[in-house]
């Protein structure tokens, strides 16, 4: 299929919002008689015009002509073999091949009736390349030698629409590798794109073969969206799709009457996320504990509450957040962490005897417990002097002796 080629007075990308060294890597590439193309979202981004720090490049050259043209190069992975390019200061720019998605033969005795892509290691062409992405606006090219950006798919006009659309049928697309159903509502809520329809609809009809792919890509996608600004947007997309019951069956469960009920994700999850916007605006640092904490923060802090007397407070909080986070694997130190932080916010909210109040402070995740404990009052417009006696520092017990010894002399004198 021939592309469309858009030169270089038909667009904005310029090399000087590249970096040195993806520069250094397309030229070495192209000097020595190889295509060499910048791809997926680096162009995308530069497209838009935002700020970018990782670069993907495409060429033709195979990974042990790759190590002998760089050598910088290291070569990593198992099914398919992709060059890192290691410049001083520890910056790399990846380097893959051109490369066509697997057929049906080349899956051999493994084949099954499953559309799940299990190999996808068959060098290519340009176009085969860009036909097994994702997403439309992921497969533009920038190609160096004149600068012109190469589009096989339609890219360019769904960025202009600002669209996330399947390349392919969606159905099949989404089958083949379901993470791609939360890459693209990733996607949507960072860029603040609308998805295409047909591909929507395909998103909520796959969703239950999310649960096919491995533990940790479903982690760190959910982790994506909870890092980057917008997050409320990404889980909104993953309440709409009906993802999120899926991933966290737990985390909807709520003990109000039904008469009374509004599901906690539409009515508290998303306002608790939303205020992480008004942390980050502020260029607040929020460790992946913050952010599972505020996830879990509502139902956590409504289990807390309901919880009779004689029930022990510590173990029905573990098994709850188990249920939410083990199963996809999250590490137990981040585990541990959320835990403690459910804990120091009930004990800051309940505004506990002033020796308690000491022992919190001195501990290692006071900082993270005010920041939840901010993100608490941002999201219900309550409590705001509690968080702000937390915020400031207590006089000190001794000094505080010390001065009432200097009066009693003075008044004795």
């Amino acid at each position: 299929m021939e592309p469309n080629i858009i030169n270089r007075d038909q667009h904005p990308v310029s090399r000087t919002q590249m970096s040195l060294e993806v520069l250094k890597v397309l030229y070495r590439l192209h000097g020595t008689g190889h295509l060499a193309y910048l791809c997926g979202g680096g162009v995308r981004d530069l497209l838009l015009g935002r700020e970018i720090d990782d670069y993907d490049v495409a060429t033709d050259a195979e990974p042990k002509r790759l190590k002998e043209v760089f050598g910088n190069c290291r070569l990593v992975g198992r099914r398919f073999r992709i060059a890192h390019i290691i410049f001083s200061g520890g910056k790399i720019i990846e380097v893959s091949t051109f490369r066509r998605q697997g057929d049906e033969d080349d899956l051999g005795e493994n084949q099954t009736n499953s559309l799940l892509i299990k190999r996808d290691n068959t060098f290519g062409s340009p176009a085969d390349d860009a036909f097994r992405r994702d997403f439309t606006i992921n497969a533009l090219y920038y190609n160096i030698a004149d600068f012109s950006i190469i589009d096989y798919v339609g890219g360019r006009e769904d960025l202009r629409s600002q669209l996330i659309r399947s390349i392919g049928d969606p159905d099949i697309r989404f089958q083949e590798d379901p993470i791609r159903i939360l890459r693209g509502i990733r996607l949507a809520a960072a860029l603040g794109f609308e998805v295409e329809e047909s591909t929507w609809e395909a998103m909520k009809r796959q969703r239950h073969h999310i649960l096919e792919c491995a533990v940790s890509r479903i982690r760190e996608e959910i982790m994506k969206i909870l890092r980057r600004q917008a997050s409320h947007v990404g889980f909104q997309l993953l309440i709409r799709a009906g993802i999120l019951e899926i991933l966290f069956p737990q985390l909807e469960e709520s003990r109000l009457p039904p008469s009374e009920r509004k599901t906690i994700a539409e009515e508290s999850i998303l306002q608790h996320l939303a205020a992480l916007e008004d942390l980050r605006v502020r260029d607040t640092e929020l460790s992946d504990s913050v952010l599972l904490a505020t996830l879990t923060a509502v139902p956590a802090k409504e289990l807390l509450e309901t919880l009779p007397p004689d029930q022990d407070v510590g173990k029905s909080l573990h098994e709850y957040l188990e249920a939410n986070f083990k199963p996809l694997a999250f590490p137990r130190i981040v585990r541990s962490r959320v835990h403690l932080l459910h804990l120091a916010l009930r004990h800051m909210l309940a505004e506990q005897r002033r020796k308690r109040r000491r022992s919190l402070r001195r501990s290692p995740i006071f900082v993270d417990a005010l920041k939840l404990l901010e993100i608490h009052c941002l999201a219900t417009n309550q409590q705001w002097s509690v968080l702000r006696r937390w915020q400031n520092p207590p006089v000190q017990g001794k000094k505080r002796r010390a001065k009432t010894r200097v009066l009693k002399s003075k008044r004795n004198s």
